[in-house]
């Protein structure tokens, strides 16, 4: 009987591999055998993230799982089988592709000036518009709801920068971003959602409570419906975002053909 593994299961698991190296000086959060997931694993996998207590128990369990799934493969001999380790040198082979096309796209870094950006949203124009609908907002973060109080009371009086500006001394933002486009899809929570639904142009939302610690203030500065065609403008990071992808696409083919050739190979083509 031959046991079929995943290779995406088989890559993460292998990144979770012996934690015991760890520097002690680092908080354990759970041992599996000889391996060790301590605060400084997570918060360098979860980063910014770290203090949300949803993501932080989902990442443990799936460390746990992936831990314990390890050790069932080594006891029960897979990691000797043949079809493991045949699975493995492809894993390999594949993740050292993808190391070689990340170094030469690094050391060739392409830099599209704002008429070429231009010249490509005119020409996929209709790529561009919006399939859902988008919302501009403003959004803060914080760690109690005393702040995100204040913080909401000084922006009804005052605009965003001002009150960011104010905030900026002694008080803790977790987090913020200014003039975010974001789609319908992309909100942090269903509640943030509706509620900015229901704002106009400006209008600032009630205090958030996304976590037991954590406080959000909304204010929506422009709704676009889908359907819309943005400007060049608005969408100028998600124009470069898409033409990038196209641009490394053609820098890694003449790569890859400069290989082959500087290689030599023979390739035979099937004909019939």
């Amino acid at each position: 009987m031959h046991l079929r593994i995943s290779p995406v299961l088989l890559i993460s698991t292998l990144i979770f591999v012996s934690c015991s190296d760890e520097d002690r000086t680092s908080r354990h959060l759970v041992k599996v055998g000889d391996s060790v997931l301590t605060e400084e694993n997570l918060e360098n996998a979860l980063g910014d993230f770290s203090n949300q207590s949803k993501l932080r128990e989902e990442f443990i369990n799936d460390w746990v799982e992936k831990e314990i799934l390890y050790k069932e493969a080594r006891d029960n001999g897979i990691l000797d089988s043949d079809e493991f380790n045949r699975i493995l040198e492809n894993s390999r082979k594949e993740l050292a592709a993808a190391f070689v096309i990340n170094k030469y796209l690094e050391e060739n870094k392409y830099e599209p000036g704002s008429d070429e950006l231009k010249a490509f949203y005119e020409k996929y124009k209709q790529d561009f518009i919006f399939t859902e609908d988008y919302f501009k907002i403003n959004t803060a973060y914080f760690n109690n709801i005393e702040t995100a109080v204040r913080f909401r009371k000084l922006l009804v009086e005052s605009d965003w920068k001002k009150t960011l500006n104010s905030f900026r001394g002694g008080e803790t933002i977790i987090n913020e971003q200014s003039a975010l486009l974001i789609p319908a899809h992309k909100f942090a929570s269903v509640t943030q959602y509706k509620i900015v639904t229901n704002l106009l142009p400006n209008e600032v939302s009630i205090v958030l409570q996304e976590e037991p610690q954590k406080f959000a203030i909304v204010q929506l500065i422009e709704k676009f419906d889908k359907g819309t065609l943005p400007s060049f403008d608005m969408i100028t990071e998600i124009v470069k975002d898409r033409f990038m992808i196209l641009k490394n696409k053609e820098l890694v083919r003449r790569y890859l053909n400069k290989l082959i050739d500087d290689h030599n190979i023979d390739i035979k083509r099937y004909t019939e």
